[in-house]
């Protein structure tokens, strides 16, 4: 072979070789930063060390791709180097499933910290044990005569992977994230979707904390308070607006029918008719005996916030939210999605998710503590995303967890016959259109 086709191998392969490096390089200081954050300084998402750690991560995310597409076109490079930290780094891109973390648990986050750095660890001793040097170098890196053949056939693979990946790994990750955000109290399984029922007991006294979501079967809904005791206390959620702030709010009643679902109002509807403790706010009034009306339901105490206790950035983004599920199409519900994350800032939204589960939780914590003597079991049917804390909150006041279970909100095929009855006029508007 010819100087000139060596120089030209070796400059590609010097380039390639460089990249890799520096994916590993990259990978490594990524999860040594990250490791060092979640075992020692545990910075919010608001700390410039945070900011800092989420751009390296970025940055090896990019180089992740590369590294993916470099696999399948250059045969030279040693792929029992390579593989471990492209695997790792996919499997946690597409959720880590199997492996229960939050990114509000930082202890969970050490773990696939440390489970990244030892990929990383793992490729650098390869290479180590079958180069005798740390680091790839295109010079110690096999020739391949067929190398432009093999590189034409695997370009449609390296698309074929690249999107696969992509799509994929985000189609994967949605409902990986949410069951993880939820801490398990919602889930999606094999044939719909569910949420959890913890029970939690201290002594003489019970509390079950059930997962809930905007949008459900009715038949859950109705199951759920049918099974709750005629003497329990219900701790019920439902932001009030008593001032009438709010120029829209948030309705999931569309949302719902074009799911062939009904929206939890159906379960606020229940509630409504049950006995009531009293109608003011739980932690500003003294705690009351209840007045039945009904021997047969459950006493209901409405231990949510109002309005007027929100600020005013969570009301804009309240409100934005509701001409989201006003909006008459499907479009333009997309397009008033998309113009609100150009309307609030990172940090606006990190302070709204404050208000809306925290500060709400504290409320259903305050109701909890007055009511406790009083209600030997007690239900707080909230929203997924609250139970993670409340079952924290619940631990810390000497509870421990009796039983856990999970109950069918959503089957697939319902929801697909309501998507599909959905679209149906609008098929038959564009075949009456058509010439």
């Amino acid at each position: 072979m010819s100087d000139e086709t060596v120089s030209r191998r070796s400059f590609f392969l010097v380039f390639v070789a460089f990249l890799m490096n520096a994916f590993l390089l990259v990978t490594a200081v990524s999860s040594v930063l990250a490791l060092v954050d979640d075992t020692l300084l545990k910075s919010a998402m608001t700390d410039e060390f945070y900011g800092a750690r989420a751009e390296i991560g970025m940055l090896n995310i990019v180089l992740l791709f590369i590294a993916m597409v470099a696999l399948i076109l250059v045969p030279h490079l040693p792929k029992l180097v390579l593989l471990p930290p492209v695997a790792v780094m996919i499997w946690q891109l597409i959720g880590a499933p199997g492996f229960a973390w939050s990114i509000t648990d930082h202890a969970s986050m050490a773990k696939l910290d440390e489970i990244s750095l030892a990929s990383i660890a793992l490729a650098v001793f390869a290479n180590r044990m079958t180069t005798g040097h740390w680091f790839l170098a295109a010079s110690r890196l096999p020739f391949r005569d067929t190398s432009f053949v093999r590189t034409v056939i695997a370009m449609p693979i390296a698309l074929f992977a690249i999107i696969g990946v992509g799509v994929g790994g985000l189609l994967a990750a949605i409902p990986v994230f949410i069951e993880q955000q939820s801490g398990g109290y919602l889930h999606f399984a094999s044939d719909g979707l569910e949420v959890r029922e913890t029970v939690l007991t201290k002594r003489d006294h019970t509390v079950h904390l059930v997962g809930m979501v905007h949008i459900g079967d009715p038949k859950f809904y109705r199951t759920l308070f049918r099974m709750i005791g005629p003497k329990a206390l219900i701790l019920a959620e439902g932001v009030t607006d008593r001032e009438g702030r709010m120029k829209a709010r948030p309705s999931y009643d569309n949302a719902a029918r074009g799911l062939g679902l009904e929206s939890q109002s159906e379960f606020q509807a229940l509630l409504a008719g049950a006995n009531r403790v009293d109608d003011a706010s739980a932690v500003s009034v003294a705690p009351s005996s209840p007045v039945a009306s009904d021997a047969q339901a459950p006493h209901v105490l409405f231990a949510d916030i109002d309005v007027a206790d929100l600020s005013p950035a969570t009301l804009r983004f309240l409100e934005a939210v509701g001409t989201v599920f006003q909006a008459p199409t499907l479009a333009e519900a997309v397009q008033r999605y998309l113009a609100i994350s150009t309307q609030f800032k990172d940090d606006e939204v990190r302070g709204v998710m404050e208000e809306i589960v925290h500060k709400r939780n504290q409320r259903v914590l305050a109701a909890f503590d007055k009511y406790e003597s009083q209600y030997q079991v007690i239900y707080i049917p909230w929203g997924a995303l609250h139970m993670p804390d409340l079952e924290k909150k619940m631990k810390a006041r000497g509870y421990r967890i009796e039983t856990v279970h999970m109950l069918p909100i959503a089957k697939y095929d319902v929801i697909w016959k309501g998507l599909s009855n959905s679209l149906q006029p609008v098929k038959s508007t564009a075949a009456a259109a058509a010439p």
